[in-house]
């Protein structure tokens, strides 16, 4: 495993490299990604309004849905809370192993000067072995206090 620091400068961030050669990445900091999709869902009848008052409007990232489709039909990754070394922690898997990310994100470990420290650890794409390796070392994970 090798570990490749990123130099920010707000945060203690970084990449470890895998025995399989996947990248994991952390971020310790008060800007650390929540892990959440950017999915962009919007109705045939809204878009249409939305092209009628801005027709330049850039729609190209827009997944338009029927009137049954909802949100979770088209998200990679579903999100389960657990506690981690006392703390409430945002665990993401994708739905389909090796299509999306696997991961924690802990909003709040403490807070200091600049706001709350927060942290993430996730891979993205994870072959089944390595994102099973993965959810077992966030289970692992202790903090300083």
């Amino acid at each position: 495993m090798e570990k490749i620091e990123t130099g920010s400068c707000d945060s203690n961030a970084g990449i470890i490299i895998t025995k399989n050669n996947y990248s994991i990445f952390y971020d310790y900091g008060p800007y650390s990604y929540s892990l959440e999709e950017n999915v962009t869902i919007i109705n045939r009848k809204d878009l249409n309004e939305l092209l009628t008052v801005n027709p330049k409007a850039d729609t190209t990232e827009f997944i338009v849905i029927d009137k049954n489709a909802s949100r979770e039909d088209f998200v990679k990754s579903k999100i389960s809370y657990k506690k981690i070394d006392g703390y409430k922690a945002k665990i993401v898997e994708p739905k389909q192993v090796g299509k999306g990310m696997t991961g924690v994100y802990i909003d709040s470990l403490k807070t200091e000067s600049i706001g709350n420290i927060k942290f993430n650890l996730y891979g993205i794409n994870l072959k089944k072995e390595s994102q099973v390796e993965l959810l077992k070392a966030i289970q692992t994970l202790q903090f300083r206090k």
